[in-house]
């Protein structure tokens, strides 16, 4: 086949898949969508010229204006507590809160809608997502839970110009009172839950321009880097869990601050920062690699220290059972990010190499990233 029938072959057939609605954006389980892409405005321009000559980014858009419109029809259902950290995925109370929690994938998708649609009924719907959290839960300073509203955090930053004075304020307060409880924590475990702790600190604190939750942010990261992360491309939840699920759930908060802060500082981009002892996030990323593409298996569990992980698999929770391989699909979500530092990783996102596989893929490529 020449390479001209075969470039037509395979831009059918990702056309067909568009078509047919079937886009990608491999958020996970509901309630999970904790890293969002946030374009600057020259970016969501250059998108939007892409909309305009690109057929298959269009029909990509068209699926999620789908998702958008299907938001602007969902009741806010905020919680005052968040019951999910430390409990077994089985139990009613937080089976509970993650139907509150697919508050925060509406949300996304009214952001991501916002990219590529013109409908002003996306930025007054997030601000009334954004609005009934902020007046109703109470912060607690739980990295793991609060880590879940990243997407109210980002929301307002940015549709800040569609709230009142009163609700900035009053929103203001909240995230700073919930910035303020994560740097207070007595202790936190040097793994996922310092990384997202850290990413809720640094967030708030370039929302509301304050310069000592910036630096905290910037300290932490080069220090859990430091000593989270090894010489040999493993990592400090690795180590614990035994699991390459973990060792994802730690790297990619990491991934998304580096590449959304470095809009606002250069120096949060820490992508390449090697710590005192040899470790690194690319390092950490390459280890995973291999398993990725399928090339090694790592039977996951086996080895965890932790009881919750001993609890999980004792429920006959399947995803938590010792000896089951890593799924290399489970990889994606975190490629999608790196790909932003390495474009040749698009290769095991999809085996043409192409950029369009997945939404988030396609706002962190080359295409958009770059002005045009």
């Amino acid at each position: 086949m020449s390479f001209g029938k075969k470039c037509f072959h395979i831009f059918s057939f990702r056309l067909m898949l568009a078509m047919a609605g079937f886009l990608v954006i491999t958020a996970g389980a509901f309630g999970q969508t904790t890293t969002i892409v946030i374009l600057s405005k020259s970016e969501q321009q250059t998108l939007r010229r892409l909309l305009e000559k690109d057929l298959i980014v269009k029909k990509l858009n068209d699926s999620i204006q789908q998702l958008a419109k299907a938001a602007l029809q969902r009741t806010p259902r905020p919680l005052e507590v968040v019951h999910y950290e430390g409990l077994l995925n089985n139990n009613p109370v937080r089976i509970d809160t993650r139907k509150s929690l697919e508050d925060v994938d509406a949300l996304v998708n009214l952001i991501y809608g916002s990219y590529g649609g013109s409908d002003a009924g996306y930025k007054v719907k997030a601000t009334g997502f954004v609005k009934a959290w902020a007046s109703t839960y109470k912060p607690t300073g739980n990295p793991i839970n609060e880590n879940k509203f990243t997407a109210f955090f980002w929301a307002y930053f940015l549709f800040r110009d569609c709230f009142d004075g009163p609700d900035r304020q009053r929103i203001e307060e909240w995230m700073r009172e919930i910035a303020t409880l994560e740097m207070n924590r007595n202790h936190t475990p040097n793994n996922n839950w310092q990384a997202k702790r850290l990413k809720i600190i640094g967030l708030i604190g370039y929302i509301l321009g304050d310069v000592s939750f910036q630096q905290f942010a910037l300290r932490g990261c080069m220090e859990y880097i430091n000593s989270a992360y090894f010489a040999d491309g493993t990592s400090e939840d690795l180590a614990k869990r035994d699991a390459l699920s973990y060792h994802i759930g730690g790297i990619k908060p990491c991934l998304s601050v580096f590449i959304n802060f470095k809009q606002f500082d250069p120096a949060f981009d820490l992508y390449e920062y090697v710590g005192a002892d040899g470790g690194s996030i690319r390092k950490s990323i390459e280890y995973l690699i291999p398993y990725a593409t399928g090339e090694k298996q790592h039977a996951e569990w086996v080895n965890t220290t932790v009881q919750l992980d001993k609890d999980r698999a004792a429920a006959g929770l399947d995803h938590y059972q010792p000896g089951k391989l890593f799924d290399p699909e489970d990889a994606k979500p975190l490629l999608e990010w790196a790909c932003y530092y390495n474009p040749d990783w698009y290769g095991i996102l999809d085996k043409e190499g192409l950029h369009t596989t997945t939404w988030v893929g396609l706002l962190n490529s080359p295409e958009v990233r770059k002005p045009l």
